[in-house]
């Protein structure tokens, strides 16, 4: 009897926030829609591209931070409810250095390539199925590069410490309680990048890998007095494999006008099922099934040169969710993105560059057909601001 009651408790809170790529790494690349791959010539090329590094100009150094604000909506087929997620501001920053002399290059990005979550009211009808959830993921990818004649070419490891928190009321018939599960860990991957130019064309190639991270932390409850024994705080053990990630993008330049377009493949499918071990055999472990699906986002955008110290940027992408309709619920919102972009750059001092962007975000309407959770109605929005500061001997 106590295994069944902490499985019925526990088995819908296991996953968090669906689609939890972040693209916006550079301020740059933010303002044309998040198109990067073709990149050369800025200290953000060393996330979106580090192959393009490799052009013997110097020392590069770029640091910036996105202000992020999202919110989901959600509602009943049959009227009885409406909910609204808490969403709350997030910062990720990012910090990109680079060396380039004379065929070489070296450097590190250090960004947050993933992360999101949901935060819906304590008190909204869902709550024994998710109250709120988040996931952030920090990544150390540092490079090495080289420039074979038209070519340049770039590798190196990457490493994530990722972090997955899941929080929800327990339902004791004439009570209630809240269970929350914290776990981090740290797994290890790989990043390749290529570079080709010819006159006023560029293309530029990506590849990030999977990284397999195993989490561990803590199950804490929170019960009745008369349900103390039947959930017990322990300990817990996760483990998810973040996605590869293929770019392959363009760049285009005539005068003062140059355009830009990637396409990104991201294979979601390792995010297949998410599961929980929990330390005493008593509790039951959670099996979440995900049946995530590979997709392709379009990213593009493009600039103006205003002279030789302000260039204005706009943008726009589209980008598929990776979680079928069955799987849909509010612990996974999802849907299809599209976005539009605005931003600039303008030069403050011998080398020194401020760069600035804005993007309104919609998450368009879906609704779930799993047969496991409440049947909804589900829509999202968020608006993105992100500001840095980057120097170097050529920056424009």
């Amino acid at each position: 009897m106590r295994a069944l009651t902490i499985a019925i408790v526990l088995a819908p809170a296991a996953a968090h926030a669906g689609g939890f790529a972040v693209p916006e790494q550079t301020i740059t690349a933010a303002g044309t829609g998040g198109a990067g791959a073709a990149r050369d010539d800025e200290a953000g090329a060393a996330w979106t591209n580090p192959a393009a590094l490799a052009d013997g100009g110097g020392w590069r150094i770029g640091v910036g931070v996105v202000a992020a604000r999202p919110a989901v909506e959600g509602a009943a087929m049959d009227g009885s409810w409406h909910a609204r997620t808490d969403g709350a501001w997030a910062t990720p920053p990012h910090l990109d250095v680079a060396w380039s002399g004379g065929a070489w290059t070296a450097g590190v990005a250090i960004g947050v390539p993933f992360g999101g979550g949901v935060a819906w009211p304590g008190d909204w009808a869902g709550r024994f199925e998710i109250v709120s959830s988040q996931l952030i993921d920090g990544r150390i990818a540092p490079f090495v590069g080289v420039r074979l004649g038209a070519w340049r070419l770039a590798a190196g490891p990457h490493v994530d410490r990722a972090r997955l928190t899941v929080a929800r009321h327990l339902d004791f018939i004439d009570a209630e309680g809240d269970a929350v599960v914290d776990v981090a860990g740290t797994g290890v991957g790989g990043h390749a990048a290529a570079w080709w130019s010819r006159g006023a064309l560029a293309v530029g190639a990506t590849y990030k890998s999977r990284t397999r991270v195993a989490m561990s932390g803590g199950a804490d409850f929170e019960t009745p007095p008369e349900f103390s024994g039947a959930a017990p705080d322990q300990r817990a053990q996760a483990t998810i494999t973040l996605p590869d990630r293929l770019a392959l993008g363009a760049a285009w330049r005539r005068g003062p006008w140059r355009a830009l377009a990637d396409v990104e493949v991201t294979l979601w499918g390792t995010y297949d099922q998410l599961t929980i071990d929990f330390a005493d055999d008593a509790t039951r472990d959670v099996h979440q099934p995900n049946h995530w699906h590979t997709t392709a986002a379009v990213r593009a955008g493009g600039e103006y040169a205003l002279g030789a110290t302000t260039t204005l940027r706009l943008g726009a992408a589209i980008d598929p969710s990776p979680a079928p309709d069955e799987t849909l619920s509010p612990i996974a919102p999802d849907g299809l993105r599209w976005s539009v972009t605005a931003g600039g750059s303008r030069r403050v001092a011998r080398g020194v560059v401020v760069d600035g962007f804005a993007e309104y975000l919609r998450v368009a309407a879906r609704t779930t057909t799993g047969m496991e959770t409440m049947p909804a109605r589900y829509q999202g929005w968020a608006v993105l601001f992100g500001a840095g500061v980057r120097w170097g001997a050529r920056a424009r």
